[in-house]
Protein backbone atom coordinates (compact mmCIF):
# COMPACT_ATOMS: atom_id res chain seq x y z
CA UNK A 1 0.00 0.00 0.00
CA UNK A 2 1.47 3.66 -0.40
CA UNK A 3 2.37 5.83 1.99
CA UNK A 4 1.51 9.68 2.33
CA UNK A 5 4.14 11.79 1.49
CA UNK A 6 2.68 14.44 4.00
CA UNK A 7 2.80 12.75 7.09
CA UNK A 8 3.53 9.38 6.66
CA UNK A 9 0.11 7.47 6.60
CA UNK A 10 -0.75 4.49 4.92
CA UNK A 11 -3.76 5.32 2.40
CA UNK A 12 -5.94 2.97 0.43
CA UNK A 13 -5.08 2.86 -3.56
CA UNK A 14 -6.58 5.04 -5.76
CA UNK A 15 -7.74 7.65 -2.99
CA UNK A 16 -7.21 11.56 -4.03
CA UNK A 17 -6.55 12.56 -0.09
CA UNK A 18 -4.94 11.00 2.82
CA UNK A 19 -7.12 10.52 5.63
CA UNK A 20 -4.88 11.78 8.15
CA UNK A 21 -3.98 14.93 6.88
CA UNK A 22 -6.00 15.99 3.92
CA UNK A 23 -2.99 16.11 1.78
CA UNK A 24 -3.25 15.38 -2.20
CA UNK A 25 -2.11 11.58 -2.75
CA UNK A 26 -1.67 12.57 -6.22
CA UNK A 27 0.95 15.10 -5.49
CA UNK A 28 0.14 18.28 -7.94
CA UNK A 29 -2.85 19.34 -5.69
CA UNK A 30 -2.66 21.26 -2.40
CA UNK A 31 -4.38 19.69 0.68
CA UNK A 32 -7.73 20.24 1.21
CA UNK A 33 -8.88 22.80 3.81
CA UNK A 34 -10.35 21.54 7.05
CA UNK A 35 -13.82 22.99 7.93
CA UNK A 36 -14.11 21.59 11.29
CA UNK A 37 -14.09 24.86 12.79
CA UNK A 38 -17.09 25.50 10.31
CA UNK A 39 -19.19 22.45 11.65
CA UNK A 40 -18.04 20.49 9.06
CA UNK A 41 -17.01 16.64 9.45
CA UNK A 42 -13.53 16.19 9.34
CA UNK A 43 -12.47 15.43 5.96
CA UNK A 44 -15.42 16.49 4.52
CA UNK A 45 -15.69 16.35 0.92
CA UNK A 46 -18.48 17.95 -0.25
CA UNK A 47 -17.25 20.85 -1.03
CA UNK A 48 -18.47 24.60 0.76
CA UNK A 49 -21.66 24.48 3.15
CA UNK A 50 -24.69 26.38 1.24
CA UNK A 51 -27.89 26.68 2.48
CA UNK A 52 -30.72 24.58 0.33
CA UNK A 53 -33.57 25.69 2.50
CA UNK A 54 -34.60 27.66 5.81
CA UNK A 55 -37.87 27.89 6.89
CA UNK A 56 -40.01 28.20 10.63
CA UNK A 57 -43.33 26.92 11.97
CA UNK A 58 -45.92 28.14 9.89
CA UNK A 59 -49.56 27.15 11.82
CA UNK A 60 -52.30 29.50 12.41
CA UNK A 61 -50.67 30.04 16.15
CA UNK A 62 -47.22 30.61 14.82
CA UNK A 63 -48.31 33.20 12.16
CA UNK A 64 -49.72 34.97 15.31
CA UNK A 65 -46.91 34.72 16.82
CA UNK A 66 -44.59 35.75 13.70
CA UNK A 67 -46.74 39.13 13.19
CA UNK A 68 -45.73 40.08 16.96
CA UNK A 69 -42.64 38.53 16.70
CA UNK A 70 -42.33 35.93 19.02
CA UNK A 71 -42.12 32.87 16.14
CA UNK A 72 -38.60 32.63 16.90
CA UNK A 73 -38.25 29.12 15.90
CA UNK A 74 -36.26 28.54 12.58
CA UNK A 75 -35.67 25.34 10.79
CA UNK A 76 -32.26 25.20 8.47
CA UNK A 77 -30.80 22.55 6.04
CA UNK A 78 -27.56 23.50 4.67
CA UNK A 79 -25.44 21.07 2.13
CA UNK A 80 -23.48 19.68 5.26
CA UNK A 81 -26.12 19.19 8.58
CA UNK A 82 -29.53 20.11 9.88
CA UNK A 83 -30.55 23.21 12.27
CA UNK A 84 -32.87 23.74 15.04
CA UNK A 85 -32.53 27.32 16.51
CA UNK A 86 -35.50 28.00 19.10
CA UNK A 87 -35.49 30.52 21.73
CA UNK A 88 -36.72 34.55 22.20
CA UNK A 89 -33.64 35.09 25.07
CA UNK A 90 -31.47 32.25 24.96
CA UNK A 91 -30.93 30.24 22.09
CA UNK A 92 -30.95 26.54 21.83
CA UNK A 93 -29.32 25.25 18.52
CA UNK A 94 -29.87 21.38 17.96
CA UNK A 95 -27.91 20.28 14.95
CA UNK A 96 -27.73 16.84 12.89
CA UNK A 97 -24.85 15.87 10.11
CA UNK A 98 -26.27 15.04 7.28
CA UNK A 99 -23.80 11.99 7.25
CA UNK A 100 -26.19 10.56 10.59
CA UNK A 101 -29.15 11.05 8.98
CA UNK A 102 -30.70 7.55 8.33
CA UNK A 103 -34.45 8.01 7.56
CA UNK A 104 -37.21 10.58 7.27
CA UNK A 105 -41.06 10.88 7.66
CA UNK A 106 -43.80 13.29 7.30
CA UNK A 107 -47.33 13.74 9.08
CA UNK A 108 -50.15 15.40 8.34
CA UNK A 109 -53.56 15.70 10.17
CA UNK A 110 -56.47 16.75 7.75
CA UNK A 111 -56.50 20.23 9.48
CA UNK A 112 -52.82 20.59 8.23
CA UNK A 113 -53.19 18.67 4.68
CA UNK A 114 -56.06 21.69 4.28
CA UNK A 115 -53.62 24.30 5.75
CA UNK A 116 -50.48 22.83 3.66
CA UNK A 117 -48.49 22.14 6.18
CA UNK A 118 -46.83 18.91 8.14
CA UNK A 119 -44.30 17.54 10.82
CA UNK A 120 -41.32 16.38 9.11
CA UNK A 121 -39.52 13.73 11.48
CA UNK A 122 -35.74 13.10 10.73
CA UNK A 123 -34.29 9.77 12.15
CA UNK A 124 -30.25 9.61 13.01
CA UNK A 125 -27.87 7.66 14.35
CA UNK A 126 -26.62 11.20 16.54
CA UNK A 127 -26.41 10.03 20.15
CA UNK A 128 -27.62 13.45 21.35
CA UNK A 129 -30.74 13.86 19.27
CA UNK A 130 -31.95 10.98 17.63
CA UNK A 131 -35.03 12.99 16.71
CA UNK A 132 -35.35 16.27 15.29
CA UNK A 133 -39.10 17.16 14.38
CA UNK A 134 -39.89 20.05 11.92
CA UNK A 135 -42.86 21.38 13.56
CA UNK A 136 -45.87 22.34 11.69
CA UNK A 137 -43.59 23.60 8.29
CA UNK A 138 -45.25 24.66 4.68
CA UNK A 139 -45.24 21.83 2.31
CA UNK A 140 -43.19 18.97 4.29
CA UNK A 141 -42.68 16.33 1.36
CA UNK A 142 -41.33 19.30 -0.43
CA UNK A 143 -39.11 20.04 2.35
CA UNK A 144 -38.53 15.94 2.42
CA UNK A 145 -37.35 15.76 -1.26
CA UNK A 146 -34.67 18.70 -0.74
CA UNK A 147 -33.44 16.81 2.16
CA UNK A 148 -33.24 13.21 1.12
CA UNK A 149 -31.19 14.43 -1.56
CA UNK A 150 -29.19 17.00 0.05
CA UNK A 151 -28.33 13.39 2.34
CA UNK A 152 -27.61 11.15 -0.51
CA UNK A 153 -25.47 13.88 -2.22
CA UNK A 154 -23.87 14.20 1.57
CA UNK A 155 -22.65 10.61 1.45
CA UNK A 156 -21.85 9.83 -1.98
CA UNK A 157 -19.32 13.24 -1.90
CA UNK A 158 -17.74 11.20 1.73
CA UNK A 159 -18.07 7.46 -0.26
CA UNK A 160 -20.12 6.32 2.62
CA UNK A 161 -22.65 3.54 1.41
CA UNK A 162 -24.64 0.33 3.41
CA UNK A 163 -24.87 -2.85 3.12
CA UNK A 164 -27.14 -5.38 4.94
CA UNK A 165 -26.48 -8.65 5.33
CA UNK A 166 -29.17 -11.48 4.99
Amino acid sequence: MPYCTSCGAEYKQGVKFCGECGASTTGGAAAPERRAASGAAPGSGSGPETKLWEGKPAGISDRIKGIVGLNTTTYTITSQRIMVKTGLIGKDVEEIELLRVNDFSVAQSIPQRILGIGTLTVFSDDASSPQLLFHRIRQPQSVKDVLRQAVRNEKIANNISYREQI
